[in-house]
């Protein structure tokens, strides 16, 4: 058995030569001492690879003094080492070092091999696991977190930049607190890097993280609406297409429920005209239509329709803007945007609601008071959009106003014969009476 565990770094270090042999000799850079430091990374990858964590200790130390630039391998191993050794250790002061010493890893590691992007990254939300639930550690956690902001945040991945704002909320909370202006300098920031970040692909993606973005900076500062409008809409309506003031009033008014503010949908439509998106034109759309302000509504609801990035969205939008032309009284221009929404999404139901609601609503207009039957096949075509829409509720009630049998036999109509219902609906339907079950 002894014989066994002394041989097998030699063999490993067999394969490992070998495997240098076929490997440009350029990506390593061994130090003076090659020998001794390919004996070192055997004994260490050995020791890691069979979980013996504090076998693997002194040959890395060693490796990391003497050749820190021999490859990027040896700080991705040796991460693993140190985690390894963090979930291994119920030492509390022990178990803080070692994770130190993960973080220190991450600063060398860019020092000699760049890749900051991702390693940045890593560093920072290896930091983030760690303190985050110690309040003592909120301030390094902070500076960790704002030193790699301070380098770019471009190379923040989107959870990260959800994580950085999050950290200054615990900071704000525990540590030494920021003035007022720096958060929001900080949180302009990062709402700008998760725009940056964004394609095609996740615009949803986005839209969620910065209402969690936003939410946190409610948790961080205290505002109010009178406040918002005092700080910041008077001096976006001093320079109206300043895109940064624009873009903070926005963002303040959705963190801090401010929608109401006539600034806001100032500011929004700047934002808007400038940098477009989904969210934000079904957003102006919908506040505008709650204020009566038609024409600007109709024009942001086809925005939206024209920048959704799949057919759910474009239908969501389609049936909101069908709802208002029904509200406008512009009945076939609801009836038409109502059946684009059921073509882009056909589980749409609601939809076939809103077209027999129209049918309903026009009987007064559209009966010519000559013909019961045809006057009240009007209710045969709601009907139909009621089934349609798998609203049995609503099919009963019209049913009691369908033409009575006497009705069709007087007027020399037969059931099962297909009329065409006029006026503005112009559909056919076949004939039936109340008096029948459905």
């Amino acid at each position: 058995m002894i014989l066994t565990t002394m041989k097998r770094p030699t063999v490993t270090l067999t394969f490992f030569l070998l495997s240098l042999s076929l490997q440009a000799q350029s990506e390593w850079k061994w130090p003076e001492d090659t020998g001794k430091a390919q004996e070192n990374w055997v004994l260490f990858t050995d020791a890691l690879s069979s979980q013996r964590y504090s076998d693997a200790i002194i040959p890395f130390q060693w490796l990391l003094s003497t050749a820190p630039q021999l490859h990027p391998s040896l700080y991705i191993q040796g991460e693993k080492l140190y985690k390894g050794l963090i979930d291994n250790t119920r030492e509390p002061d022990q178990k803080r070092k070692y994770q130190q010493q993960v973080l220190a890893l991450y600063d060398t590691r860019m020092q000699y091999f760049g890749q900051k992007s991702a390693v940045m990254n890593r560093k920072v939300l290896a930091a983030y696991q760690y303190y985050r639930s110690q309040p003592e550690q909120y301030t390094a956690l902070f500076h960790v977190f704002d030193e790699a902001a301070q380098a770019g945040l471009r190379h923040f991945n989107r959870a990260v930049l959800v994580a950085y704002m999050d950290v200054i909320r615990l900071y704000q909370a525990e540590g030494a607190p920021l003035p007022e202006e720096e958060i929001l300098h900080r949180y302009d920031q990062i709402t700008q890097a998760l725009q940056d970040s964004t394609t095609t692909a996740d615009v949803e993606d986005t839209e969620k993280k910065q209402e969690i973005i936003d939410e946190l900076l409610a948790a961080t500062i205290s505002l109010d609406c009178p406040l918002i409008e005092e700080k910041f809409g008077r001096p976006f309506l001093k320079q109206p297409t300043d895109l940064t003031k624009a873009k903070r009033v926005v963002a303040l008014s959705l963190a801090y429920g401010c929608r109401e503010l006539p600034v806001f949908l100032e500011a929004a439509q700047v934002v808007q005209q400038q940098t477009p998106t989904f969210g934000l034109a079904k957003l102006i759309a919908l506040i505008s239509d709650a204020q009566h302000q038609t024409d600007t509504a109709e024009l942001y609801f086809h925005q939206a329709v024209h920048l959704a990035k799949h057919t759910v969205q474009q239908a969501d939008v389609l049936y909101m803007l069908a709802v208002h032309y029904h509200r406008e009284n512009e009945r076939e221009k609801a009836r038409t945007t109502a059946l684009k929404a059921i073509q882009a999404d056909p589980s749409r139901k609601e939809a076939y609601k809103l077209i027999g609601d129209l049918y309903l609503s026009s009987f007064s207009d559209c009966k010519g008071g000559i013909s019961k039957t045809r006057d009240r096949a009007l209710y045969i075509a709601a009907y139909e959009m009621y089934q349609k829409a798998g609203r049995t509720d609503l099919m009963q009630q019209v049913r009691q106003q369908f033409p009575s049998i006497e009705e069709m036999f007087q007027e020399n109509f037969k059931k099962g014969q297909t009329i065409r219902v006029g006026c503005w609906i112009q559909e056919d339907v076949m004939l039936d009476s109340r008096a029948e079950t459905p």
